[in-house]
């Protein structure tokens, strides 16, 4: 899955799995439901939802670009 599907599927809400470019694992198991992302050998509910998590994935591309 591409990181333009991954954003595709946060914004309409439809389940998905898939390991962004970066290697960060999301996924949302119900329609609609919490997006999960992978952390410490577990996968944990994020605090951030749709376009807040669409604009901190953004944020988190363009810091790899500053260094």
């Amino acid at each position: 899955m591409t990181d333009h599907n991954i954003r595709e599927y946060i914004k309409s809400g439809w389940p998905f799995f898939g390991a962004t470019s970066k290697g960060e694992v999301l996924a949302r198991y119900v329609p609609y439901g919490p997006v999960y992302r992978w952390q410490q050998n577990s996968m944990i509910p994020t605090p951030l939802q749709g376009s807040d998590l669409l604009w901190w994935l953004q944020a988190s591309d363009e810091d790899d670009h500053l260094g």
